[in-house]
């Protein structure tokens, strides 16, 4: 019953250790149901201006840390045999996350439920809240007290 369940599953990655479990809990179900893995880097520059000094600094450390946290999914993924793609993305986390998964039909959305901007969360609320509001797919939140992540 399970076979064609998910068919498509869009991950939001930030490298924080609150994504890798969220991925660690996509990876299984891709696995669980024969699904495609999408794990999605969202990089939110919108704070930034291109003519600033510091643009080439920023943009290689989005680069690196976007390689980080796509290195995971590649292990994990490779190591559970699953077909994956992943795809860095510029905006609000959120919203593109949603969109991505609209435009590839995907079945359900995974997030963790906290990421790396906690006091954005405080003003504007987090990125798992903006994809449950925002998403016609199914959401998967993973929750957790302890990150005890294997690596």
């Amino acid at each position: 019953m399970t076979e064609n369940f998910y068919n498509t599953i869009v991950v939001g990655t930030d490298g924080t250790e609150y994504a890798k479990k969220a991925i660690n809990t996509a990876v299984g179900l891709a696995k669980l149901t024969g699904a495609e893995l999408h794990a999605v880097y969202v990089s939110d520059v919108s704070n930034i201006t291109p003519t600033s000094v510091e643009w080439e600094m920023v943009a290689e450390n989005i680069k690196l840390e976007s390689e980080a946290a796509f290195e995971f999914v590649r292990e994990k993924a490779n190591s559970a045999g699953i077909s994956f793609e992943t795809v860095s993305l510029s905006g609000a986390a959120g919203q593109e996350i949603v969109q991505y998964a609209n435009k590839i039909n995907a079945d359900l959305i995974v997030v963790g439920a906290t990421g790396k901007k906690a006091i954005e969360r405080l003003i504007l609320g987090s990125v798992s809240e903006k994809v449950i509001r925002n998403a016609k797919q199914q959401v998967l939140v993973v929750r957790s007290e302890t990150l005890e992540v294997s690596e």
